[in-house]
């Protein structure tokens, strides 16, 4: 997908853009970082609205009787 942004410790940085395929990506560690770089990577999941609507509605909190958040 040709998108790279620095990741900053403590910063939200945000980033938009339109992919073009659903799947699962591998993502890596792309700067020279230290001892463990190489173990710096991650999935991407790229999904459809509603399966992504449905994995967010499972993640939200509910309210509990006194109105602690529940997970």
């Amino acid at each position: 997908m040709r998108v790279k942004q620095d990741a900053i410790p403590g910063m939200s940085i945000p980033l938009w853009f339109v992919p073009t395929r659903m799947g699962d990506w591998q993502i890596a560690c792309a700067q020279l970082c230290g001892n463990s770089h190489f173990k710096m990577k991650g999935i991407f999941k790229i999904q459809n609205e509603n399966k992504f609507n449905s994995w967010l509605t499972d993640r939200v909190p509910t309210l509990g009787e006194e109105g602690e958040e529940v997970w």
